[in-house]
Formats: structure tokens, C-alpha cells, sequence
């Protein structure tokens, strides 16, 4: 036991001057103030923008021919893929920004 004791605190190594500065001066990145926008990208903005219009003009459009309720579905069905894609893109967005800090 003393030997595994002993071993161990051997194998500890005290910090050099220049890394004990180097960690004095640094910033902590957790003090940074988080921006709203960070994870966003204009992809995920314009995907957004065009799903909700396109969910919007399928609710608001009352058609009375078979041919309008088709159109309607397939505006709702676009218009929730797009909304989906778009949080995949901002989602993706967020775990690059996280790897790359």
C-alpha cells in the first residue's frame, strides 16, 4: 500500500511557471454571454419562414374540389417536413459550434 502511495505521488507532476500563467490568463469560456442567434444559420431561418407560410396557406385555404383538398394535404405535409428540416439544420448547427470550441 505505501509503495502504490508512494508511486503515485511521485507520478504527479507540479505545473511549470509558463502553464501556471497560461492558465492565470485565460478566459473562461462559460463567462462568455451565450448569443441568442449562436445556433442558428440562414438556412434554418429561411426553412422557418417557408414552412409557417406554408402550413398557413393550407389552413387558411377552404377549397371545395378534390383537387384543392390535395393541394391542401400536400402544403400541410411540405409545409411540417420543411419545419422538421429546418430544426435538423439548426440542431446540426449547435453540436458543430459545440466540437469545434
Amino acid at each position: 500500500m505505501a509503495a502504490a502511495a508512494a508511486a503515485a505521488t511521485e507520478a504527479r507532476r507540479l505545473p511549470t511557471e509558463a502553464e501556471i500563467q497560461r492558465i492565470l490568463n485565460s478566459q473562461p469560456k462559460g463567462l462568455e454571454p451565450p448569443s441568442p442567434f449562436r445556433g442558428f444559420s440562414l438556412t434554418a431561418i429561411m426553412g422557418y419562414i417557408a414552412g409557417t407560410a406554408m402550413v398557413f396557406s393550407s389552413i387558411s385555404n377552404q377549397g371545395k374540389t378534390a383537387d384543392q383538398h390535395i393541394t391542401q394535404a400536400v402544403n400541410l405535409a411540405g409545409g411540417f417536413t420543411v419545419i422538421c428540416l429546418a430544426s435538423i439544420c439548426r440542431h446540426s448547427k449547435r453540436l458543430s459550434n459545440k466540437q469545434n470550441s
